[in-house]
């Protein structure tokens, strides 16, 4: 469906400072989008098509979109960081209509506080893959002190200190790498799984962990989680870590990493030499996970658009701004799950 008379997908983008993907949503009734934006965007289109002009409300609306500054902090893996502000300049070079968003790497817990304090002051709202910290809480909470919206990405943060989550459900993620795990093997005989960590503090990590956990003792009790791999995110920590135990453990069926490095930690693998090479399902698709799922070396990777991410992070942001409510507080993006056989052609080798 497409607005009436002259009004265009661009007219009213430009006139609501929403992702095209919205009004998309909204002129075909689909589901997904909160009633007051909905109601937002079909008042919007009304006046449009009647005279081209917006009332005094929606005009307000207009330039408080338009002219709203978004910070994004990615504090995250040495692969991961980069593919989020990757996807961060791909959606700004799209939708250059909308609210505008400046992102930037964090190395360290004190450079995340630091951007806090700094974005907090220079934009309109922030969303952040950060540690659930309290050196981090503390900097958000005096920054939604002043007003300004606080989004989680990937990893959730305490609820005292966002307004919003933005990414997939991690507990279930973790249940669905226990599914696809406990399937495989449950025809093994005593089969012996790990799971790779970096942090705990990333709330994401401890989400797909439980989520693992739970789900292997429910379903497949007959496959025993024998070790917990501490990898700090870092593929030389992984690799040491990972190679300890694959030469004290040889029957090693299956590993899980939450996290990243997975540059060491398939690294390890080989060296070990082991009869069998165990299972091995990881998450993300990026410059490291892609070729080693190419090669075999992965199994299957659970992700997550990033572009979607970013999208849906922006459009919350501006909402809160208007003061028309997120879409939800907890806003879960489709969990993918990727083979060697349905990797996305835009990562071809």
């Amino acid at each position: 469906m497409e607005a009436r008379g002259p009004v265009s997908i661009n007219d009213i983008v430009a006139a609501t400072g929403l992702s095209r993907a919205t009004i998309d949503r909204v002129l075909n009734k689909r589901a997904g989008v909160h009633p007051r934006t909905r109601a937002h965007v079909l008042r919007v289109v009304a006046r449009l098509e009647n005279d081209g002009h917006l009332d005094q409300e929606e005009a307000a609306n207009l330039k408080i979109a338009e002219s709203q500054r978004l910070g994004i902090i990615v504090q995250a893996g040495e692969t991961f960081t980069p593919s989020v502000l990757a996807a961060v300049k791909q959606v700004g070079e799209i939708d250059k209509s909308t609210a505008t968003m400046q992102a930037f790497a964090s190395r360290s817990d004190g450079e995340t506080v630091d951007l806090v304090r700094t974005l907090g002051k220079e934009t309109d709202g922030i969303a952040l893959v950060a540690k659930d910290i309290e050196p981090v809480r503390s900097e958000l909470r005096t920054l939604q002190e002043t007003g300004k919206a606080v989004v989680a990405l990937v990893s959730d943060l305490d609820p005292a200190v966002r307004n919003a989550y933005v990414g997939i459900d991690n507990r279930a993620a973790g249940q669905v790498a226990a599914y696809i795990l406990g399937r495989c093997l449950q025809r093994a005989k005593d089969a012996k799984v790990a799971v790779v960590v970096g942090y705990f503090s990333y709330l994401c990590q401890e989400d797909r962990e439980i989520g693992f956990r739970s789900l292997l003792r429910q379903r497949f009790p007959e496959i025993e989680i024998v070790e917990v791999i501490k990898g700090d995110d870092s593929r030389e920590a992984t690799y040491e870590a990972t190679l300890r135990l694959l030469k004290a453990r040889r029957d090693i069926a299956g590993i899980y990493n939450v996290a990243g490095g997975n540059f060491g930690l398939a690294r390890a693998i080989e060296e070990a030499g082991l009869e069998r090479r165990p299972l091995y399902i990881t998450h993300e698709v990026n410059e490291v996970t892609e070729p080693l799922l190419r090669t075999g070396v992965i199994d299957f990777l659970i992700t997550q658009s990033l572009e979607s991410l970013i999208r849906t992070s922006r459009q919350v942001l501006v909402e809160l701004r208007l003061g028309s409510g997120t879409l939800r507080e907890l806003n879960h993006l489709p969990i993918q799950i990727v083979s060697e056989f349905n990797l996305d052609p835009r990562h071809a080798a």
